[in-house]
């Protein structure tokens, strides 16, 4: 009597309400690539919140009320429940414990390059203070279902949190940059001020190319690369009427890095995904893209990127004179205006000459920090 008293007086468990979706899916015969879709939600996320790692946010209930004719109240409630059971049961919902977790994050490291953490915080309360939430389950929902499209060779491994460790900091040092809204005519009507800047050197260009970029809704952002993340580039949308573009400089000379910010201000204008985060981690930026999803998406930024900086008619005439001595790569930087670094590294990529020729035109950088790679 006693036991049937305990049991039936004992908070009952309510299941994630991912549960239900997965039912939806199941009943319409979707995929969670289709609810993805029609929601206009990131695929990390549905499938955050499927598998039970993320709660059902606002946004993502008004898309589900959307899609599936059901009100976004009915999954907002389901997720209440949840959470009121999972609190009554005395438990967290993550199925690891926030110390775990801490210790997936390269603090050391992030500390020694100076990444916007509390000194006089504890380590955990640190990263939940760094990331802008009060809770791993916060986290969770917010970061773990980012949708994040990788573009890297296939013998490049990453340490997800040392990338998302890298995004966040990128994001926090973009909300201190002052822009104007998003306007794409305006960054259009910029280009030709922006590759003037690649005859420029680096150190005094930076602030330039930040200025020019926020008039037109754009934060550019340097943020020094963690290990095992191998990021050399970011593209993404802060807000709706907002992108940041994030560079690591990891590659240290002007073709490298020129070519970078232009590939990824192609994402930006071409390929109009508010919810897409992508992470260039290559060893090269025209090397084989893994994911087979995202490879138009860098086709079309590689061309961008190359055209912008040597348009493709003036490259041809160039080579068809097929003579490259230093002399003749500066005359022609300075016929299109551009650095001739840049025409360096477009000959060397092309094969035209050996990666050891025309070296001394690009610019080499040294940007001291501490503990990149």
């Amino acid at each position: 009597m006693d036991d049937l008293r305990q049991s039936t007086l004992a908070p009952s468990a309510s299941p994630h309400p991912g549960e239900s979706v997965v039912e939806y899916l199941e009943s319409y015969d979707w995929s969670q690539a289709d609810l993805a879709r029609l929601a206009d939600l990131p695929i990390g996320e549905v499938e955050a919140i499927c598998s039970g790692r993320a709660e059902i946010s606002p946004r993502a209930a008004a898309a589900f009320e959307k899609v599936f004719k059901r009100p976004s109240h009915l999954w907002l409630n389901l997720q209440m429940q949840f959470n009121q059971s999972v609190a009554r049961r005395g438990r967290p919902t993550s199925n690891i414990s926030l110390s775990e977790w801490t210790r997936q994050f390269p603090l050391h490291e992030m500390r020694a390059l100076k990444f916007s953490l509390q000194s006089e915080l504890s380590d955990s309360d640190a990263l939940l203070e760094f990331f802008g939430v009060d809770s791993l389950e916060s986290w969770s929902s917010k970061w773990s279902a980012l949708n994040v499209a990788y573009r890297q060779t296939k013998n490049c491994t990453i340490h997800r949190p040392a990338v998302v460790a890298w995004i966040r900091e990128a994001e926090i040092i973009a909300q201190k940059i002052a822009t104007q809204s998003f306007n794409p005519d305006g960054i259009r009507a910029s280009i030709q001020e922006l590759r003037a800047l690649t005859r420029e050197r680096a150190d005094s260009s930076m602030d330039k190319l930040q200025c020019i970029c926020a008039r037109s809704g754009i934060s550019v952002v340097v943020v020094p690369a963690l290990k095992h993340t191998g990021i050399s580039g970011c593209a993404r949308w802060t807000s709706d009427e907002k992108a940041m573009i994030g560079l690591t400089l990891r590659y240290k000379s002007d073709d490298q890095l020129w070519f970078t910010f232009f590939h990824e201000l192609g994402h930006i204008l071409l390929h109009n995904n508010r919810h897409l985060l992508v992470i260039d981690n290559t060893a090269n930026l025209l090397d084989e893209c893994v994911d087979p999803s995202m490879e138009r998406y860098e086709t079309e930024a590689n061309q961008f990127s190359s055209n912008t900086l040597i348009p493709q008619d003036e490259f041809a005439a160039f080579c068809q004179e097929g003579v490259f001595t230093n002399e003749s790569i500066h005359d022609f930087s300075q016929r299109i205006s551009i650095g001739p670094g840049i025409v360096v590294g477009r000959l060397q990529f092309e094969g035209l000459i050996g990666m050891h020729q025309g070296n001394a035109l690009k610019q080499q950088f040294n940007w001291h920090f501490k503990s990149e790679e």
